[in-house]
């Protein structure tokens, strides 16, 4: 053979091995833009999943911790009562849907979390309702009787906060900054 012939011959073979290794990188590329777009989907379904839990479990909290304050105060009527409790114990439907949909998405510890949230805030609304089944009595104005709804109250944000902290540690896993009601933090920012 010629030295054209094998010029010719080594330039086909360094065409075709050159082809090849392009097939073998684009379909490596292929497959790394496949698994990149499927984590891409779960991290937004997680993300709508937790939002919309978060969101449902801030609300009964809210709606709860407004009734305990005007039966507190006293700027709220028994019939008053009735109704915002009838308000807030229809909010738990909603509460338990999308605790469903993260127990879907997982992982297991940030919905472990939401349901000891949602736990919590059945205990501090039925806590409540005693109270106002028994038609308000005098004695639920006495300070010393809100001791126990306060640590419902204290006991749901700490769990509220706890589950929060778990989606933002699935979502962002690299994050590390402390969250709101860290003890740490509230100790560093008095100074």
């Amino acid at each position: 053979m010629d030295s054209v012939t094998q010029v010719a011959l080594i330039g086909v073979a360094g065409t075709v091995l050159g082809g090849l290794t392009g097939v073998v990188g684009a379909v490596r590329a292929a497959g790394i833009s496949t698994r990149g777009q499927s984590t891409l989907e779960d991290n937004k379904s997680r993300r709508a999943a937790y939002s919309a839990c978060a969101t449902t479990l801030i609300v009964r909290r809210d709606a709860i911790s407004t009734l305990m304050e005007g039966l507190r105060s006293g700027d709220i009527d028994l019939e008053t009562a009735k109704v915002k409790l009838g308000q807030a114990q229809a909010m738990r439907a909603d509460v338990m849907r999308t605790i469903g949909a993260v127990v879907v998405e997982g992982p297991e510890w940030p919905a472990g979390a939401a349901e000891s949230a949602a736990h919590h805030l059945d205990v501090w609304l039925d806590g409540l309702a005693y109270w106002i089944d028994e038609g308000m009595p005098d004695r639920m104005r006495d300070r010393s009787q809100w001791t126990n709804r306060e640590e419902d109250r204290r006991l749901t944000e700490d769990a509220i906060e706890r589950f929060a902290v778990r989606c933002r540690r699935v979502l962002h896993p690299g994050d590390d900054r402390p969250s709101r009601r860290d003890p740490l933090r509230r100790m560093l920012l008095r100074r």
